[in-house]
């Protein structure tokens, strides 16, 4: 999948590709750190700090997600503005990751 966008593909593809991994990557950390700010949670057994821990890690994580979604519709927007043909879409990242899933089976 990677090796022919890398020997077939133009740079724009390429970089919408790569800005594509980028979001699926962060948005599966920020899940990863919900779960784990969960889990500190329940076991946080009433501690004040354990429980603020667990709290700012369940924030950030979900800021995180918006500033990754809010980044990549910037870059659309000026991808549009300068008249650059970026083709992504979330129907493109969502088979790109279906692509990456069932590579990895």
């Amino acid at each position: 999948m990677l090796r022919d966008l890398l020997e077939n593909a133009s740079v724009i593809e390429i970089i919408a590709t790569f800005v594509a991994l980028g979001l699926i990557i962060a948005t599966i950390l920020c899940l990863v750190y919900i779960i784990f700010g969960g889990i500190s949670f329940i076991l946080s057994a009433g501690n004040e700090e354990k429980i603020k821990r667990a709290v700012h890690t369940i924030r950030f994580s979900i800021i995180g997600l918006f500033v990754s979604f809010i980044a990549f519709f910037i870059v659309r927007f000026i991808a549009n503005l300068l008249d650059i043909p970026f083709e992504l879409t979330f129907s493109s990242i969502v088979d790109l990751m279906q692509e990456i899933f069932t590579s990895l089976q």
